[in-house]
């Protein structure tokens, strides 16, 4: 067992020093904080800094809860959370709260533990609103980040090796699956429809840590844009929902060629059924990563004349049009019922 101190939060002028038992190494680190940062964050640690320290046998006034010449106290917590909690409220800044970064809840998870445990309401708070705002809660919303990804991924492509400041496209996107872990865990449930509807397009073979451990096999996807997830964070109930939506899904897709392109025209125009065919067929045929997407889809129905060249009359385009943007809308409040929420 090996005992450290923090290499980053021991604070030469802190007047109290936390302790916890690393899960790594079955030793205790050591934190150097400011007890009048901790007592401004919670009211929990305020009271039990008010409470008289044991003190020794010996000199007076000799404390017995000492290390290193401050006040120690042993937390029942692990150095993880500990090293979570205590980088949010020394780096508020920080990595933590950078937009749409991947790693996001797996940096809070611990954070968003203790602020519970000990009442920190004002840092939870900002830890839930700092993770709504990585994932759409409205379809304005979705369609929002939707375009921003399309310009990324666009800018990605150009790169020969698929970087840009040493980063994938998949490394500037919020991931799913510890999102899903995350509110789930926290009682979060309106990130839960766009996290589960992102990760129900992300194939269960394109693991976060695998893609990137053997970057010549499984990680050279990367470069061509490819999108991962933290699977193993996810337990059976997550799995059970996502297999649940995903039938969905796809169901809600075949329908598109049906209820919308499949209908005969209005004016019975001729060709009118020929093209509403070749769109659905074109659909099929050059945009095969967003069969996956039924948003995607039906957004692609309402540009058609930016996709295609043989259209329907002017008036199955319109009715097209006023279709797919009903049928979208549809889905998108039909998702926590898909994935059961």
């Amino acid at each position: 067992m090996i005992s450290a101190h923090h290499p980053t939060l021991y604070f030469e002028d802190g007047n109290v020093v936390l302790s916890g038992s690393c899960q790594a190494t079955g030793g205790r680190q050591y934190f150097r904080v400011h007890q009048s940062v901790l007592c401004r964050h919670s009211s929990i640690l305020a009271d039990l800094f008010g409470i008289p320290p044991l003190m020794d046998e010996g000199p007076p006034h000799a404390m017995k809860e000492v290390y290193e010449g401050a006040l120690h106290i042993s937390m029942p917590d692990s150095a993880e959370d500990l090293e979570s909690l205590l980088n949010v409220l020394y780096d508020p800044l920080g990595t933590a709260y950078k937009r749409f970064c991947p790693h996001t809840p797996v940096l809070v998870h611990g954070a968003l533990k203790l602020s519970i445990k000990y009442e920190c309401e004002a840092l939870r708070s900002r830890l839930v609103e700092s993770i709504e705002a990585d994932w759409p809660q409205t379809l304005a919303q979705w369609d929002s980040r939707r375009a921003e990804t399309i310009i990324a991924r666009s800018e990605h492509s150009l790169r020969s090796h698929g970087k840009i400041n040493g980063l994938y496209l998949d490394d500037r996107l919020p991931e799913p699956a510890s999102a899903i872990r995350l509110a789930s865990d926290f009682d979060i449930p309106s990130i839960l429809p766009a996290a589960f509807y992102q990760l129900a397009s992300i194939s269960t073979d394109a693991d976060w840590d695998a893609y990137r451990l053997n970057a010549t096999v499984e990680g050279k996807h990367l470069r061509f844009g490819a999108r991962t997830a933290r699977w193993s964070l996810l337990d059976k109930r997550d799995l059970m929902r996502l297999v649940h939506g995903q039938k969905l899904l796809a169901a809600y897709t075949r329908s598109i060629g049906t209820d919308i392109l499949g209908s005969r025209c209005p004016r019975s125009a001729k060709g009118c059924s020929t093209a509403r065919s070749d769109c659905w067929k074109y659909l099929q045929e050059n945009a095969p990563v967003s069969m996956d997407d039924p948003l995607d889809i039906l957004h692609d129905c309402m540009s058609l004349s930016d996709l295609v060249t043989d259209l329907p009359c002017a008036t199955c385009l319109a009715d097209i049009t006023a279709s797919a943007e009903k049928k979208r809308l549809e889905l998108w409040r039909s998702l926590p019922a898909f994935f059961q929420l």
